[in-house]
């Protein structure tokens, strides 16, 4: 039997915590579960102090702390492989010249755009867009200041992606690029990264439970948003669909926008037994952020999950979530949601523009039978069990991994 090869897992944790943070918790927690001997490393980019405020420039090129503390960690657990999530920005691209140095073999899982773009969502202005990548340049993100609002910070940022690239730390420091949309992938190979260096695998979730989803006509009639309230969400073009048609909307998350969701929906109301944080007015309600076990009954109930994003989307974990539990998604059209949700099968998308396409969707899902949408929300489970299981993930880990630990042999032999 093959040995399992030893996994360092690293990721640069997130000041407010998203998608990526439970992807990687739920991959370190299955790994472990097969057995295989896993470590983690976590970063985190909180600057406190004047210190590290002076550090940071030093910690975007080359982190010599985290190039130190991945080395001696290779070397003295034997690891076989290093696994990336996310190096932005205090690890920094040391981790892989670090694990490359101890001998030990690289992955990299793209969760967002940040190679190619310097907010990481190829986004501006309210609209999707991908000036930098078509140009080969972060000319256009300088001027436009996207990364942290400022041409300082901006022209730093660019300054390391293009050292990085210069000194091929993208393209010989790392063996393999997972990419998590086809989109990540057409932009890698844009690079010149090589098509036999990339591989798809989609995020999973091990379910809420394992049971079939509720028939459709147990469902409660309101729509439902999870995810962070920022601009490139929708969140505003969604508010206002729901003003205009006057449906119930539950909306759950945090973010920046969250006073301005409460200042639209009204002031908190709150009964003597109620101990939330609810804010409610009229038929939107807004919750903060629960804990992914607290969300399984919303997707049980709610009618349709709502996805109103404005950027191109990398494999958003509440569509994933939503589909385990039977739920119909409408989502904004992007190239990356047509991967995830099968217009009229399992469920809808429709186009940002113009603004009215959102409720006139609704409209058209309303209109159908329960017994449509029964098989509408069953259809969407079944691209859960097709897609996103956790059996599905080990196996493509296993592939991914065992693949790297048979190359590193192969290369060392005579």
């Amino acid at each position: 039997m093959q040995q399992k090869p030893s996994i360092l897992l690293i990721h640069n944790t997130y000041l407010q915590k998203g998608g990526e943070d439970s992807v990687v918790a739920q991959e370190l927690d299955c790994l472990q579960k097969e057995g295989y001997l896993v470590h983690s490393l976590f970063f985190n980019n909180s600057q406190k102090g004047i210190g590290s405020l002076l550090r940071y420039p030093f910690q975007l090129f080359f982190n010599l702390s985290a190039f130190v503390k991945v080395y001696r960690l290779v070397k003295k657990e034997r690891i076989n492989i290093v696994h990336v999530h996310n190096y932005f920005y205090t690890a920094s691209p040391a981790v892989f010249w670090a694990a490359k140095m101890a001998s030990a073999k690289t992955v990299m899982t793209l969760h967002n755009y940040r190679l190619f773009c310097l907010n990481g969502l190829l986004f501006y202005n309210n609209q999707p867009c991908t000036l930098c990548p078509d140009q080969q340049s972060f000319n256009p993100g300088i001027q436009r200041k996207c990364f942290k609002e400022s041409g300082i910070f901006s022209r730093a940022l660019a300054w390391s992606n293009r050292l990085h690239q210069q000194i091929e730390t993208f393209t010989n420091k790392i063996d393999r690029f997972v990419v998590i949309n086809p989109l990540q992938e057409q932009l890698l190979l844009n690079k010149g990264i090589p098509a036999n260096k990339i591989m798809y695998k989609p995020n999973f979730f091990n379910g809420f439970n394992h049971q079939a989803p509720p028939p459709f006509e147990s469902r409660d009639d309101f729509y439902l948003y999870v995810g962070r309230l920022n601009p490139e969400k929708g969140i505003q073009e969604l508010v206002q669909a729901f003003k205009e048609n006057g449906k119930k909307l539950r909306i759950v998350g945090d973010g920046p926008l969250a006073d301005w969701v409460k200042s639209q929906i009204g002031t908190p109301t709150k009964s003597p037994t109620d101990n939330t944080n609810n804010s409610t007015t009229g038929q939107i309600t807004y919750t903060p952020a629960l804990p992914r076990e607290s969300l399984a009954a919303l997707y049980q109930r709610c009618k349709a999950l709502i996805l109103p994003s404005r950027w191109y989307e990398g494999q958003p974990m509440t569509v994933i979530e939503a589909q385990s539990t039977g739920a119909i998604v409408i989502a904004a059209d992007s190239p990356n949601m047509k991967r995830m949700v099968n217009h009229g099968i399992n469920g809808f998308l429709y186009p940002l523009e113009p603004s009215h396409q959102l409720n006139e969707v609704i409209s058209i899902f309303e209109a159908r039978s329960v017994e449509a949408n029964d098989g509408m929300s069953k259809a969407a489970y079944q691209q859960f069990l097709r897609s996103y299981t956790e059996e599905q993930h080990i196996n493509a880990l296993k592939l991914l991994y065992h693949f790297e630990c048979s190359s590193k042999e192969h290369s060392n032999q005579p």
